[in-house]
């Protein structure tokens, strides 16, 4: 049978959201695998690790940048020889069958990216989000997300067998947009479903990159391309090109249009005018 892991990373933040993750683990319809936590500075996990007894909980503390953190975690159920690797932020929940559905789909392909629902405060504000511009079972290319990402450590699953140890750089930022862009550029195979979904918290002064684009996250959009095309430039010469275009862009942002820059439903780090063209 296969080593299950679903990997998160945890760190202070409200109750109540770590209620939501692990009670959405509690209720999965593939019941057999572990939690690993790499609990960056949460106190008293034992109380969580009390409540779901019937749950595989096993806790990393370890205290470091975020890109460390999910690098500690990976590296570890690496080590201990797990087969299937499922990513889930601590603040986020997840569909039932999000644990067997990737699984089934792992069979066939070293990647599985499923589709997010948007949920804050007052609740679910739009459902299965990457589906309104990706069809179900899309085989996705490293092309694909070269200026705009949709993997998050959210809503992926990796065969474990595919990927080394990894080493992220200490600048990092994106670390699921480098990841899954190396991934793929190594020829690894991935697949888009929306017959799972991961609902995916929205905070007010969200600056992730993904909705509206503001004057506020416009300067984290750039700083973290930026970041992102020095360090995947030596991998792909289109990233050479990426990464020139990112400077100039920044140089001339004061001239342009805010809204000439939305895109509809956009993806995370998207700009509609990002490059000369």
């Amino acid at each position: 049978m296969q080593k299950v892991a679903f990997l998160t990373t945890i760190f202070p933040t409200e109750h109540e959201h770590i209620l939501d993750f692990f009670d959405s683990l509690e209720q999965q319809t593939f019941k057999n695998f572990d939690i690993v936590v790499v609990n960056d500075g949460y106190e008293n996990f034992e109380v969580m690790q009390q409540k779901y007894q019937n749950l595989s909980i096993i806790e990393l503390p370890y205290k470091s940048t975020p890109a460390n953190n999910r690098a500690y975690g990976i590296n570890y159920v690496k080590e201990k020889e797990y087969d299937i690797l499922i990513f889930g932020d601590s603040d986020d929940y997840f569909e039932n069958n999000r644990i067997e559905k990737s699984i089934e789909l792992l069979q066939n392909h070293d990647i599985v990216i499923n589709d997010l629902s948007l949920f804050n405060t007052d609740g679910i504000f739009n459902t299965k989000y990457l589906s309104n511009r990706i069809e179900n079972y899309s085989i996705i290319h490293a092309e694909f997300i070269m200026e705009k990402n949709i993997f998050g450590l959210s809503n992926t699953a990796i065969k474990l067998q595919a990927i080394d140890n990894v080493n992220f750089d200490s600048d990092l930022i994106a670390v699921d947009w480098y990841f899954f862009s190396i991934l793929l550029l190594n020829l690894k195979r991935a697949i888009f479903t929306n017959e799972t979904q991961t609902f995916y918290r929205q905070y007010s002064d969200n600056t992730i990159g993904i909705g509206e684009v503001t004057i506020e996250n416009l300067a984290t959009i750039i700083k973290v391309k930026h970041t992102h095309y020095r360090l995947m430039k030596k991998h792909h010469h289109r990233y050479e090109e990426l990464y020139k275009d990112i400077i100039e862009f920044k140089e001339r942002r004061s001239l342009i249009n805010l809204k000439n820059l939305q895109k509809k439903d956009p993806f995370w780090w998207e700009l509609n005018q990002f490059s000369k063209g």
